[in-house]
């Protein structure tokens, strides 16, 4: 069996008591991660469940997968043989499913090694995908009903994602739950603000280790202004990414036709935007096609730094200083953040 196998699965949404145990006798152990939903389940996509051997031997084990009541799978269970640090991506199809409304879904996970050894890890997840429509930014909302809602908390605040696509834009609006919002200053200064980083890349995208190599991914960074909001471009595909560990001014990098709204009201903030598909060459818009897409919520003075790629089920050793880049009025934790290769996808509509 080859190391990598191909498992379309869920992503989490919410990681609400998300965690992972082991049992039985030492032995080499591995990782297991459920990762998103691209298509939703009344629509029999395949799902995907990772798993990673991080020893110096070879694992050998089978992996089982329980989902939701009402879904119907392929199969419910796979063997594997992972080399060692090698990661196997396991597919289990959805022969029939049906979608909540909240857009959560339970799934739990068990490797049980040669040995007897278990690794159980149990999830939420949700189905993280774009569907086709073109909004209208102006700070409505009305437009936003069909868009798939991809729910998070942190510190008791939530934070909800939705996003849409067509040939010529890719939409997104993330509502933030907050008690205040702290526009960009004026002058361009140091000063702590809240903002929205979003990073965007193609599917095989990697973040890598070094700060001489290259970035595969676009990044922006959404604030209020006086005028509304501002949307900067903070990171390009080819290059270094030595420059995501230095504070560039933002002058001088707003996102030329990219629409932008920023409102606060009754202690929500509302992050609106559409960026330009041409912003974004590497990445084509097609339905079923897949993507990496992850977001920052900076709030200083409420729950610090909010992080999709820890709510989605990262595992730890995938934070990476590289993968986001600093900018003046950003204030980080002592440990970076995540890597922002999330899984997320183009669909046709939400249903």
């Amino acid at each position: 069996m080859s190391p990598r196998l191909v498992l379309l699965v869920m992503v989490a949404a919410m990681l609400p008591g998300c965690g992972e145990r082991r049992t039985g006798p030492a032995a080499p152990a591995v990782a297991i991660r459920a990762e998103n939903l691209t298509v939703t389940p009344s629509t029999g996509p395949v799902t995907h469940v990772l798993v990673h051997n991080p020893g110096a031997t070879p694992y050998r084990g089978t992996v089982t997968a329980t989902f939701p009541d009402t879904w119907k799978m392929n199969v419910t269970r796979h063997d594997v043989a992972i080399q060692p640090r090698e990661t196997a991506r396991l597919a289990f199809a959805i022969e029939r499913g049906a979608d909540a409304a909240s857009n959560t879904y339970p799934v739990r996970v068990a490797a049980v090694g040669g040995d007897g050894t278990e690794v159980v890890r149990s999830q939420t997840i949700a189905c993280a995908s774009a569907p086709y429509f073109n909004p209208t930014i102006d700070g409505r909302f009305e437009d936003w009903n069909d868009a798939i809602p991809v729910t998070f908390a942190t510190g008791g605040k939530k934070t909800v994602i939705r996003t849409y696509w067509s040939r010529r834009r890719f939409s997104l609006l993330v509502v933030v739950e907050e008690d205040a919002l702290k526009p960009l200053p004026e002058n361009g200064g140091h000063a702590a603000c809240d903002a929205l980083q979003v990073a965007i890349s193609p599917r095989d995208a990697e973040t890598a280790a070094s700060a001489g190599d290259k970035a595969r991914r676009y990044e922006f960074l959404l604030a209020a202004t006086k005028t509304g909001g501002a949307c900067f471009a903070l990171m390009r595909p080819g290059e270094r990414l030595s420059v995501a560990t230095t504070d560039r001014p933002l002058a001088g990098r707003e996102l030329a036709d990219a629409q932008v709204n920023v409102v606060h009201r009754d202690g929500v903030t509302y992050y609106e935007c559409a960026v330009p598909m041409k912003a974004m060459p590497e990445i084509r818009p097609d339905p079923g096609r897949e993507f990496c897409f992850s977001v920052l919520v900076h709030d200083p003075d409420g729950t610090g730094l909010r992080d999709w790629g820890e709510a989605a089920g990262l595992w730890p050793w995938q934070r990476n200083r590289l993968a986001w880049c600093s900018w003046p009025g950003a204030t980080w934790l002592a440990d970076p953040p995540f890597d922002n290769k999330v899984e997320w996808g183009f669909c046709s509509s939400k249903h």
